[in-house]
């Protein structure tokens, strides 16, 4: 996605959420961690720390677009 083309507004809104959702993730993992009881509960944990790199991943990018429309 073109973040530079977010409002600073848009921009700190998306951050908040991609944020959210980055902790949501870890809670996840750590739910999952004490009591993996099922297979699909086995996906997840699988699956989820691919998912919350790539949330790390857009945030730094948001963060950065945010920073070059501050300094604009």
């Amino acid at each position: 996605m073109a973040y530079g083309k977010l409002s600073e507004n848009g921009l700190k809104t998306a951050i908040d959420q991609t944020k959210e959702a980055i902790q949501r993730g870890h809670d996840l993992l750590k739910t999952v961690a004490e009591k993996p009881t099922t297979k699909g509960l086995e996906l997840v944990a699988a699956s989820t720390p691919l998912l919350i790199e790539k949330l790390e991943q857009d945030l730094a990018k948001l963060e950065k677009a945010l920073e070059k429309k501050s300094k604009a």
